[in-house]
């Protein structure tokens, strides 16, 4: 059965524990003091005061963990987030792989905005993407997004309370754009915002920054490429993906959090890759799948990948035994496997995945035919065959196993 566990990180057979991410979430709050926003920023350390600089690779690494490692939802709740972009998703040469929706692009300065941004800003602000000028300075290329802002942040650190409001004023030509007093560094200074009659505020005054941390997934970029190509061909199918996607363990973890979005309010749930694959659509899976090779720097791990796909695919093989289906039963494989390397409870680590009821059964309590699959596979794997949930053939198990070694060594094989 599978078991509830605590949140203690368990160490690696080399002694090391498994990698964090972190990202920061700094609170944008209104005139009744209740929070309408997060602003998204990555942190290299859970204890970084300083966000990392907006490249790409660290703006990649923010939008990949929001969204798939924690999930928007635990990291926002309902109300609005800002993540910020370069230049390199503006001109669609990094592809933003959500929907238009609640999440506001943050533009800031540090790059040109050239023609070629300034349009492509327009094109993503045509599809429904919010869009925010951060940072913004009178007088420099930031003026040309003003017309498409739907928020504008004003670096209030140091203004005086004429300049503050000089510089609020001068935004009624716009007046579709939401106006934030940022960086509010002291009472002071939220104070004189406040009176002026600011509606957003944001900075140490009102928020600080809080980093949540969680267990990265280590991954392949071997594997990311193979499913790009998959991905890239012209007759590519369902089931082609899906098989490539069951082959790397965070990239299957990943889009099963962001079916969540494509599941919401549907009757039915994800009950297999192959389901979440269908939900997201081929587009929406190539955008995740270039942001991730983009974003992810951990080194390769031989061992945590073997156990954790060799599991899945013995569970996959078990399936017949227990009259469960097979996709069904490797995805319950995988997640118990992820769960068990990183050291994190399984209730926790499901708790956010668009699944079945029975996937769910099965993994927090061992319910129903797929739980009795995994109780086969761990017992047996752990050398406890007569505990065995009913009456299995050993020669089947052996065989079993045996294949889910040779898929497994296999495939790592290639990822080297």
């Amino acid at each position: 059965m599978v078991q509830r566990g605590t949140s203690m990180l368990k160490p690696f057979p080399d002694g090391s524990a498994p990698p964090l991410i972190h990202v920061g979430r700094r609170p944008v709050h209104d005139r009744a003091g209740a929070v309408v926003a997060y602003r998204l920023l990555f942190r290299d350390t859970a204890v970084g005061a300083v966000a990392t600089p907006a490249r790409t690779a660290a703006l990649t690494q923010t939008i990949v963990a929001a969204f798939t490692e924690f999930g928007i939802e635990e990291l926002v709740g309902p109300v609005t987030c800002l993540v910020a972009v370069n230049r390199d998703f503006l001109a669609g040469v990094v592809p933003l792989p959500f929907a238009p929706g609640r999440t506001v692009l943050a533009v800031d300065d540090p790059f040109p905005l050239d023609d070629v941004a300034v349009a492509g800003a327009a094109g993503l602000a045509g599809r429904g993407f919010p869009l925010a000028v951060d940072a913004y300075t009178w007088g420099t290329p930031q003026e040309r997004l003003l017309p498409l802002a739907d928020y504008v942040t004003l670096d209030l650190r140091g203004a005086d309370r004429a300049t503050a409001d000089a510089a609020r004023h001068r935004f009624s030509a716009y007046p579709r754009a939401r106006l934030i007093a940022g960086h509010l560094e002291t009472a002071e200074q939220f104070e004189h915002a406040f009176e002026l009659g600011f509606r957003l505020f944001e900075g140490p005054a009102v928020g600080r920054v809080a980093v949540a941390s969680r267990p990265g997934l280590s991954t392949t970029a071997t594997a990311r490429l193979r499913l790009i190509a998959v991905l890239s061909r012209e007759d590519v199918s369902i089931d082609d993906v899906t098989t490539a996607v069951t082959q790397d363990p965070a990239v299957s973890y990943r889009l099963l959090r962001a079916a969540g979005a494509a599941a919401s309010g549907q009757t039915s749930k994800v009950t297999s890759l192959r389901e979440a694959v269908v939900l997201l659509g081929l587009d929406r899976i190539r955008g995740w799948v270039a942001l991730m090779l983009l974003s992810d720097s951990a080194t390769f791990d031989r061992h945590r990948a073997s156990v954790v796909l060799s599991r899945a695919r013995f569970c996959r093989d078990l399936a017949a035994l227990h009259d469960a289906p097979p996709d069904a039963a490797f995805t319950v494989g995988l997640l118990s496997g992820l769960a068990e390397i990183l050291g994190l409870p399984t209730d926790r680590l499901v708790a956010a995945l668009p699944l079945a009821d029975a996937l769910i059964a099965a993994l927090v309590d061992g319910a129903g035919p797929l739980g009795a699959v995994l109780r086969t596979a761990v017992r047996y794997s752990d050398g406890v065959v007569e505990r065995l949930p009913g009456v299995v053939d050993p020669r089947r198990l052996v065989e079993a196993q045996l294949g889910a070694f040779r898929w497994t060594n296999r495939l790592l094989a290639t990822a080297v």
